[in-house]
């Protein structure tokens, strides 16, 4: 994090901090707050300090990084069986080192109190050493018989810098009073500048959080050396997954015109080998279907190769399993179980457009989340006549399957489990399936199916339609300045705070949130809250709320996404 203080306030010109600060909504916010202060005060008597305090330290720059460990120590375990008459050998090479950056500003008073109180308790069963370095005084804490157990740090002006190893803090130290003017820092590194580079605002705009992570590199420093890991870690290589470079994305709270932009960045050697060939995003179109309603709460939908990825797949089965395993062991057994030609009939016909769609089913319940999954088709007749029955025979072998009529949409219906009551929390999952257009369309539910139908027979609007879906979607075009993307997401977070909303409103579940707060001290605040201060409209909250979306690109350099949302004026 950049800067802590400009943080917090850029979340308050955001909407939610907007929503934070509205009148109607503060008072249960601060009832929330105080009351889960109060219920933690035991934090007070551990650390010197009480939440509220707590949360207040950080004032500048916090930073927390892994560093893997060069110094080559490494311990030897040797577990003899006498049974077998042989010895294992576990080779324990020294952890990675994590170390804290945190600057505390004015709280500084806060964070000596915390030292105190660190110190009367570590003092117990661990030596303290203290080293004067130029202006600095590196504080080391090591247990004698447990050598894993050791930190330390040092304080300059209101920062304190700590480490896990305090050999390592030595390093830091030198290179935090300019000692070292030839030690490269993460500017020198090349992987680090081209992520980053990709992850900034619209128009130029400094990111207040960004990260950045080797995965191989974690992965070697985290996995323990014996004969199982070695060939886990020497399989890497020849799986492709060596050329995962690193990742990392950005966080931008209140640019101009957005509430907030966030990117993801995967950094792909070239050309991708084995598993990270089968990633095959292609560039496509990503209007929503005509059936498509403007009431759903998201949309998702992308392009992949899946031709590509199919090949890959099998390659890899084969390499692992012999040749032609891929043939005979997926292919002709599910042929022999459905009677369905899997390559033919199936996995060539999918045209590589894939979308999802997500809705609540009202009544309100605890499970009224819904989604709708659409797979395009090359020849949906065929899919249609030859595939699709089959697969209901075999569903009816275990369970009834009703044909219903939903609109103009013939949906093969399959309810799950047994029949709940009418007042039940949770709503009974319904399976429908069903045939629009060039894709194969699977509900969870029959409300979302009623109202895939609704856009069908105009009794609802089509999203591509919607305007603010239009207003994302020229947002990502811009962006992506005529070019297409891969995959593209839109939503509406009011609805889906509309289903806690109503769940907070309904009696039973207030007393379902009474039966578990008594030993949870956020539930007995949230409890608090609701029970001292009435909920506003939802229309109060709701005009804080805009719409969010996010796009997918497959670069030359791997894949990116960024995400954002509109800021409510």
């Amino acid at each position: 994090m950049d800067d802590v203080s400009r943080l917090r306030a850029d979340l308050n010109r955001s909407s939610l901090g907007k929503l934070a600060n509205d009148d109607q909504v503060k008072p249960i916010l601060s009832e929330f707050y105080g009351s889960l202060v109060r219920n933690v005060e035991q934090l007070q008597e551990a650390i010197g300090l009480n939440l509220d305090e707590l949360l207040s330290i950080p004032n500048g720059e916090f930073a927390l990084a892994v560093f893997p460990n060069n110094t080559g120590r490494a311990e030897v375990e040797r577990q003899r069986d006498e049974e077998e008459n042989s010895e294992r050998v576990n080779v324990r090479i020294q952890g990675p080192a994590i170390a804290v950056l945190l600057d505390a500003g004015e709280e500084i008073a806060s964070v000596q109190i915390l030292l105190q109180r660190m110190d009367q308790e570590a003092s117990k069963n661990m030596v303290h050493e203290e080293k004067t370095i130029d202006r600095l005084t590196l504080h080391r804490y090591q247990n004698p018989n447990r050598r894993d157990q050791r930190f330390g740090y040092f304080l300059d002006d209101s920062v304190i810098v700590a480490c896990t190893d305090p050999d390592f803090l030595e390093l830091l130290a030198d290179k935090w009073l300019g000692r070292l003017p030839e030690a490269k820092t993460m500017a020198d590194n090349r992987r680090f500048t081209q992520i980053m580079a990709r992850c900034v605002g619209t128009e130029g705009e400094r990111p207040q959080v960004t990260f950045y992570a080797d995965p191989m590199g974690i992965i070697r420093q985290f996995t323990p050396r014996n004969a199982g890991t070695s060939m886990f870690l020497a399989m890497l290589p020849a799986l492709g997954l060596d050329g995962i470079q690193g990742v990392g994305g950005s966080w931008i709270v209140s640019p101009p015109d957005f509430d907030a932009i966030s990117h993801f960045h995967i950094l792909l050697g070239s050309p991708r080998r084995e598993l990270l060939a089968l990633l095959r995003p292609k560039s496509g179109s990503t209007t929503p279907e005509q059936w498509v309603p403007d009431t759903v709460a998201g949309y998702s939908t992308i392009n992949w190769d899946l031709a590509a990825t199919l090949q890959g797949i099998e390659r890899l089965y084969d390499q692992f399993r012999g040749e032609d395993a891929f043939e005979q062991e997926i292919v002709q057994r599910f042929g022999r179980q459905f009677d369905i030609d899997l390559r033919q009939d199936v996995l060539d016909n999918l045209e590589g457009r894939i979308t999802l769609l997500q809705g609540f089913v009202r009544p309100i319940r605890i499970n009224s989340g819904s989604n709708v999954y659409a797979v395009r088709l090359k020849n949906p007749q065929t899919f249609e006549d030859k595939v699709l029955p089959k697969i209901l025979d075999r569903i009816e072998d275990r369970t009834n399957v009703q044909l219903e009529a939903i609109g103009p949409i013939k949906a093969h219906v399959v309810e799950v489990g047994r029949r709940l009551p009418e007042d039940s929390a949770i709503r009974r999952p319904e399976i429908c399936i069903a045939m629009i257009d060039d894709y194969v369309v699977v509900s969870d539910s029959r409300y979302m199916m009623q109202q895939l139908a609704g856009c069908l027979n105009g009794t609802a609007g089509p999203l591509v339609d919607s305007l603010e879906f239009q207003l994302i979607s020229d947002r990502i075009t811009a962006q992506l300045q005529g070019q297409e993307c891969a995959g593209l997401s839109f939503a509406r977070p009011e609805e889906s705070l509309q289903l806690f909303y109503e769940l907070a409103r309904d009696p039973k579940n207030r007393e379902r949130l009474r039966q578990v707060a008594d030993n949870n001290p956020v539930f007995q605040a949230l409890l608090s809250a609701l029970e001292k201060h009435e909920l506003p409209p939802f229309a109060v909250i709701s005009k804080y709320l805009a719409p969010s979306g996010s796009y997918l690109v497959d670069e030359e350099t791997g894949l990116h996404t960024t995400s954002f949302t509109l800021r409510r004026e």
